[in-house]
């Protein structure tokens, strides 16, 4: 009989990682079955969905609170299943609140794996403790992550991060410019507010007055706003009408972010993965974040690291500007911004330590690496 493989992704960035593992399992054993909770990328690629956890993505403490008692539904009666189904192993894909959670109470009567560690450097590192219990084998995407699990005696596998996959850029940067219909003398900030309903909401506004104030600036300058598949195109358009006639701003969906940043001077990226993403296509960038009231007060009392985005923690050190909850101001945001376009000596900079983090991040096949480990695990 194939063997039967469970994931659990509860966000989109998860449903993407999961549909990638998914992928390199079935070319190195074409056999093999999957079941899961997830969402629309990993259903494409054969996996039997239990529900679809990822449309009830959270963003902080004050979402989660909303959706409470559906997630909680939904735990429960996918814990029952998954003790019933008795699948071969079980892969659990970052989303730490759920999955260890449900690690728990399955507690390694299915052998466990868990692909993209949850984030014990900036925050609750305690959990490495009920990880050391419930945690067959870590599959982590940083080499730093890797020597933290060994010192704690957790078995891991230090696979890489799926950025590594992404092929080297072909087109010039003018002719990206002439893709996105760009005057060759205008500058060219790419605005990233994030992917989550939540996260358009609360951050386009910011970064739309930021948008403002640059235009007052420099004299020639178009914004480009890539729009989030995940997001209805209608919250975009109520947002930015009002500013469509003050700046320049060129709204794409579906185009690719990487070209979208490879023609850009600059951009303004909510943190995320996309500041990783931003940082290998060497564009100067800031960052920004502002999430609901409660969860940044429970944050600031839970983060053991003086920065949260995600390329300054690859780099160790403060790299990239950050702008986070109330210090995440138009004025001080587009300053910086400015500093960026117009100092050839600050762009220089940055750009030196932005080609530091492609070393960090390993070398292309993390899900093929993944895969094997789990696979060599099994037999």
């Amino acid at each position: 009989m194939a063997n039967t493989i469970f994931l659990i992704a509860g966000e989109p960035s998860g449903d993407e990682r999961g549909a990638e593992l998914v992928r390199a399992l079935k070319k190195q054993d074409p056999a093999l079955k999957f079941e899961g909770l997830g969402g629309k990328l990993m259903q494409a690629e054969g996996v039997k969905l239990f529900d679809d956890l990822c449309a009830l993505a959270a963003i902080g403490f004050g979402d989660v609170l909303v959706k409470y008692f559906k997630i909680r539904k939904i735990f429960y009666a996918t814990l029952h299943y998954v003790l019933n189904l008795k699948p071969d192993c079980l892969i659990l894909i970052d989303y730490p609140g759920f999955n260890l959670r449900f690690a728990k109470q399955i507690n390694r009567r299915i052998k466990t794996f868990y692909y993209v560690s949850p984030q014990l450097w900036a925050w609750a590192s305690h959990r490495i403790h009920l990880i050391k219990q419930v945690i067959d084998r870590m599959l982590v995407l940083f080499h730093f992550e890797e020597k933290m699990y060994q010192d704690a005696g957790i078995p891991v596998t230090w696979v890489g991060h799926p950025l590594a996959e992404l092929p080297p850029m072909t087109k010039t940067k003018e002719e990206l410019r002439k893709k996105f219909a760009v005057q060759h003398s205008e500058k060219i900030v790419a605005l990233l507010p994030g992917s989550r309903k939540k996260e358009i909401e609360r951050i386009l506004p910011v970064i739309l007055e930021s948008a403002k104030i640059i235009a007052q600036k420099v004299n020639s300058v178009s914004f480009i706003l890539p729009e989030s598949d995940n997001v209805p195109r209608e919250l975009y358009d109520s947002i930015v009408k009002p500013y469509n006639s003050m700046l320049n701003i060129k709204s794409v969906r579906g185009e690719s972010i990487r070209e979208v940043l490879g023609a850009s001077d600059a951009a303004i990226v909510t943190s995320g993965t996309a500041t990783l993403e931003t940082a290998l296509t060497l564009t100067p960038f800031v960052i920004l974040y502002k999430t609901h009231w409660t969860t940044y007060l429970l944050g600031r009392m839970l983060i053991q690291i003086p920065y949260i985005g995600l390329v300054n923690v690859v780099a160790g050190k403060k790299i990239i500007q950050e702008f986070i909850q109330q210090d995440a101001k138009p004025e001080v945001i587009s300053k910086e911004v400015l500093e960026l376009i117009e100092n050839q000596g600050t762009r220089s900079k940055v750009i030196h330590n932005l080609e530091a983090i492609q070393n960090n991040i390993g070398s292309a096949g993390a899900a093929d690496r993944a895969a094997q480990a789990i696979l060599n695990s099994l037999s």
